[in-house]
């Protein structure tokens, strides 16, 4: 079995491109046999973000149960995965890219490649480390980083994906990155979408070399579009949605093209584990981040051994002594803005001297205004960037398409891994001789 995360897709929104500008695998897979899923976890739960449902999805337990809520907290994390099982079954598999996973006992997975934001897990084999490298050390350091390192870690990556991908695939991908820097410039979106194209042609050829018996494959281009650009002020699609839809539909195609026959017995899901709704007539909310998280830590005057940014406006903080833990908490928590909480924070349960904290502001903020702590007053934009005001917001609803007999009609989140567990062993039976 080939499973195909595409992550926070909307299907209305890929209809209408794909109807719009003749995207034929996208219009494929969308034909494909259908089931609803679902999530009972609700916005304000904290548990509606894409790195809790995949852990849902790859477990077999809620939310409720596994209790991951944020990345990078998988070393915490009590439920085999997936990929444990199947490697129990003795089915090989790659798994490329998932979010909040780790390898962990599954010795018959022969490729691992983490998301950049579990910084404890590392990728197996060590040679594609270099895919993950400069990704994690930007998300550490997004507004605050060495050019130098940068430059070296790229380099590093440049390196991992010419040596893993085909040359006409590496050489298809740079014309992507053409046909984006053309339109938009050198903007985020422009090289996320490369590097997910490469990436995916590096998974691609694995999955050729392998062959394994199960795979899976996480791509997020189209979530990222979604929450940074999705119409314009006239209504119409930003031309950002259908560059994206682009790329993922010529990965589509070549996944569909070169890896159906070499996994499994063909079968193949797609699925995005929570789907997105645009926000464009809603009021503003505003992602801001900390220009830099270890800096504002000691600013605020957190007694911190180390600082993990995770994605954007979040961090795991780490302290040598439960009192210093204690104390930051309540520094945090007596932050404000205009009368408003500054961050969210939250103690780790397992943990006393880790806590979790996201900055809760999302109103637009004046060039002046101040935020006030431990009886002190900054000037908020002296701290604080404002990253995009949101055009997607995570919907409870998602979908399954699967080119065989789903078997049913709707899936909550963790239901869908014993039916994927179960249709990869089904898939590995020989055939009855009657």
């Amino acid at each position: 079995m080939l499973l195909i995360e595409l992550n926070e897709f909307n299907r209305d929104l890929l209809q209408r491109l794909s109807a719009r500008h003749g995207f034929r695998n996208i219009e494929r897979i969308l034909g494909w046999n259908r089931a609803d899923t679902w999530t009972s976890d609700a916005y304000d739960t904290g548990f509606l973000e894409p790195w809790v449902q995949w852990v849902s999805v790859h477990t077999g337990v809620p939310s409720s149960q596994h209790q991951v809520k944020n990345l990078g907290d998988v070393p915490k994390l009590a439920e085999d995965q997936i990929w444990e099982r199947w490697s129990r079954r003795g089915l090989t598999s790659v798994v490329w890219g998932v979010m909040n996973g780790i390898r962990r006992d599954a010795g018959a997975c022969k490729t691992f490649i983490p998301d950049p934001w579990t910084f404890a897990e590392e990728a197996f084999p060590r040679k594609y480390q270099g895919l993950i490298a400069l990704p994690r050390y930007l998300a550490k350091n997004y507004l605050d980083f060495s050019k130098l390192t940068a430059a070296s870690k790229g380099i590093d990556l440049v390196r991992t994906l010419v040596r893993s991908t085909r040359a006409g695939d590496f050489i298809d991908g740079l014309r992507i990155f053409w046909r984006g820097f053309r339109q938009f410039g050198p903007t985020n979106a422009v090289f996320i979408v490369f590097f997910e194209y490469l990436s995916a042609m590096a998974f691609i050829r694995d999955v050729e070399e392998n062959r394994p018996e199960a795979a899976i494959i996480f791509i997020n281009m189209l979530a990222h579009v979604q929450h940074h650009y999705w119409r314009t002020g006239d209504g119409s699609d930003c031309p950002q949605i259908a560059h994206a839809a682009y790329a993922a539909d010529a990965i589509l195609g070549k996944l569909l093209a070169r890896c159906q026959g070499k996994v499994g017995d063909g079968r193949v899901v797609l699925m995005n584990a929570l789907s997105q709704t645009c926000t464009i007539e809603e009021p503003p909310w505003i992602l801001y981040r900390p220009n830099d998280h270890a800096a504002l830590v000691s600013f605020l005057g957190l007694k911190a051994t180390r600082v993990e940014p995770l994605m954007t406006y979040d961090a795991h903080v780490f302290f040598a002594h439960e009192e210093d833990a204690a104390s930051a908490t309540s520094i945090l928590e007596g932050a404000r803005i205009e009368g408003k909480p500054l961050f969210f924070v939250e103690p780790d349960a397992h943990d006393p001297l880790k806590l979790f904290y996201r900055v809760a502001m999302t109103d637009p903020v004046g060039t002046e205004a101040e935020f006030v702590y431990r009886n002190k007053a900054a000037r908020f934009a002296d701290h604080f960037t404002a990253i995009v005001e949101r055009t997607g917001k995570h919907n409870q609803s998602g979908d399954l398409f699967a080119n065989f007999e789903i078997g049913r009609q709707k899936f909550l989140n963790h239901e869908v891994s014993e039916w994927l567990e179960r249709s990869a062993a089904e898939a590995r039976r020989p055939p009855n001789p009657a």
